[in-house]
Parts: C-alpha cells; sequence; structure tokens
C-alpha cells in the first residue's frame, strides 16, 4: 500500500509541474504559437503535427477548432491526432522518459508521413475558401482546457491565496526532500512494486535528475509569477481542475493493475499463441475512448512487459487524449473516419510488430 501510494504521489507531483510549466509558457507567449498553423497552408500538416505533440490538450484542441474553421487538411488532422496522446503525455514523460521520447518520435514521425500521404490521395477536399473565419470555439471544452481572459487591470493580492502559494511551494520543497532522499521511491514494474515494497531507488538515475529538475523550474514560476497568473492559472485551472483527478486516475489503475496481476496469469496470456493478438485488440479498444485516463493502463502494462512496445504504438495512434470530443461534437463523421483510419494503421502496426 505505501508502494502504491508513493507510486501516486510522484506521478501525481510531476505531473502537474509539467502542466504548470506549459501553462507558464502558453501564456507568456499570450497562445500566439496556436494559431501559426493558419499562415502557411504548404505546411499545415508539420505545424499541426507538432502542435498535437505538445503534451496535454490545448494543441489538439487548436487543431481541431482550425479544421472545424475549414483552415486546415483531413491530413493536418490526422497528423495532430495521432501525434498527441492528451494528457498521458504527461504520465509517461514523468516516468519513462526514455521510451515516451521514443515513442513520440514515432508517433511524430507517423502523423507527418500519413498527413501528407492523406492529403495526396483525398485532396485538400476540407480547405475551404473562407480562411478569416474567427475562431471563436476554443471554451467548447472549457471542462477539459479553458481559456483565461487576460483583460484584468489589477491583480487580487488576496492573503488566502498568498497561503496556497506558500502551501503549493512547500509540498514541492516536500517532494524534492523526497526524491533526493528516496523516501518516494520509483519503481519502472508496477506489478512487481507489490511485492518488493522496499526495493527504493537511492542512487541518482536520470529520472531522478529530471523530477528534480521539473520541480526547480516549477518553484521558481511559482516564486516569481504574479498573482493573476498563480490564481488564475496555476490554482484554479491546474491544481484545482487536475490535481485530485490525476491522482485518483492513477491509484485507481494502479490498484486495477494489482487486482488484475493477483487474479489473471497476464504473462502466461502474453505468450500464448493468440495472447499478444487478444492484448492488441483489448488496447486499440481502450484507445478509441476520447477521454484521458484509461489508455494509461496500457503504458504501465508495457512497462512491466507484459505487451510489446508494437501494442503500445498501436494504442497511442488511436487515441488523442480529450481531442476527439470537440471533433465529434462538431464532426461526428470526421471523428468517425479519422479512428477508422487510425485504427486500420494501428492494427497493421501492431501486428507487424507482434510477428516480428
Amino acid at each position: 500500500a505505501n508502494t502504491l501510494f508513493s507510486q501516486s504521489i510522484i506521478i501525481t507531483f510531476v505531473v502537474i509541474m509539467l502542466m504548470m510549466l506549459i501553462e507558464y509558457i502558453n501564456v507568456k507567449t499570450e497562445g500566439k504559437w496556436l494559431f501559426v498553423v493558419k499562415q502557411k497552408h504548404y505546411l499545415q500538416i508539420l505545424l499541426a503535427a507538432f502542435l498535437g505533440w505538445i503534451p496535454g490538450c490545448v494543441g489538439i484542441f487548436a487543431i481541431v477548432s482550425l479544421y472545424s474553421h475549414h483552415m486546415l487538411t483531413f491530413g493536418a488532422l490526422f497528423a495532430a491526432a495521432v501525434a498527441s496522446f492528451g494528457d498521458e503525455a504527461f504520465f509517461m514523460m514523468s516516468f519513462a522518459p526514455k521510451n515516451t521520447a521514443i515513442l513520440s518520435l514515432i508517433l511524430l514521425s507517423i502523423a507527418i508521413v500519413g498527413g501528407y500521404a492523406i492529403d495526396a490521395i483525398i485532396g485538400k477536399k476540407s480547405l475551404k475558401s473562407n480562411t478569416n473565419s474567427p475562431i471563436v470555439h476554443f471554451d467548447i471544452h472549457q471542462e477539459n482546457c479553458k481559456t483565461h481572459s487576460h483583460t484584468h487591470s489589477y491583480e487580487k493580492h488576496s492573503p488566502k491565496f498568498h497561503l496556497y502559494r506558500l502551501g503549493i511551494i512547500t509540498l514541492i520543497v516536500f517532494f524534492i526532500i523526497g526524491i533526493t532522499t528516496g523516501w518516494l521511491g520509483h519503481e519502472h514494474s508496477f506489478c512487481n512494486a507489490f511485492s518488493h515494497p522496499h526495493s527504493h531507488h537511492n542512487h541518482w538515475s536520470g529520472e531522478k535528475i529530471i523530477f528534480l529538475t521539473i520541480s526547480v523550474l516549477t518553484l521558481i514560476v511559482l516564486i516569481f509569477s504574479g498573482q493573476h497568473f498563480f490564481e488564475e492559472h496555476l490554482l484554479n485551472h491546474v491544481v484545482k481542475k487536475h490535481f485530485l483527478k490525476i491522482f485518483a486516475w492513477t491509484i485507481g489503475i494502479l490498484i486495477s493493475l494489482a487486482a488484475i496481476e493477483y487474479f489473471i496469469d497476464l504473462e502466461n496470456v502474453m505468450y500464448n499463441n493468440y495472447g499478444p493478438y487478444i492484448l492488441l485488440l483489448i488496447a486499440i479498444l481502450i484507445g478509441i475512448i476520447p477521454e484521458s485516463g484509461p489508455h494509461l493502463i496500457i503504458f504501465f502494462l508495457f512497462l512491466d512487459g507484459l505487451i510489446p512496445f508494437s501494442t503500445l504504438i498501436a494504442n497511442s495512434i488511436v487515441q488523442e487524449g480529450h481531442g476527439g470530443l470537440p471533433l465529434l461534437a462538431e464532426r461526428p463523421k470526421d471523428f468517425m473516419y479519422l479512428k477508422i483510419i487510425k485504427i486500420v494503421l494501428a492494427f497493421i502496426i501492431g501486428i507487424f510488430g507482434i510477428i516480428l
């Protein structure tokens, strides 16, 4: 139980700190990086893929909104959807940065090549003549990635929010102490961690250095950011909207994995003649869900060596986090076509990987 709680705390803190840093960059650039894609049509797929590649939901939401306004091709939408794997990117970066980097580069390559191939086959039918349509509905998805107004002419220096700031800084300092001393352990094999509760990592691993770097950068942002940014973006948006949800998803999935490992011998399933194909099918079906969270179970199964890397790639191709929700709401047929293409591609890559 202590190991499970420790893993959940590490994941939640690192994910929240990564979200804070991304939020800071987005605000400082005034979100202009989201709209570069509409300026150069011949660079649409490349720029869309890189925007989708950005961890979190902001980039894919921007692409979906631009596509809904007939400012992008279907190939560009495909590129962003394949390159993106939603909020799961924060989890994966925090726990297995090397594997995540390899996976993201593979997805980016597939996204770019696939995007150009799709536009070459179907043409630019989704690119209409009215390219001056206003971008008006980024707030459709305010439950997941809400945009914020920056029109305040003054900042509220409320003692309550000064206490919140001090409290968050204190928690991050304790997190740094826990990581440095080994009190917060870090396991790569989640199911095996339950049978080895004292196997904490006390050496200075690459992950520990990354965790500490993220923590220090977040502390700098927290200390020097203005009251409005802290209150509206970090506290109300990142912490209040995401912290409990992330922790609940994390600890829930770890408990589920422990239960699955206890009741089902996944190793036997994996090495059964049809086992890898069954797990591939399950991974692809989970990838269809337009939600961040359920897909993490596939990532954790990969870290435990229970599914091959190709199955993780297949799941990541099919899913795009919350990015599918706005597309499903405004262009349900396009959502269906997008998913079908990604499912076929995922099956090809997944089966090819299993055979190899």
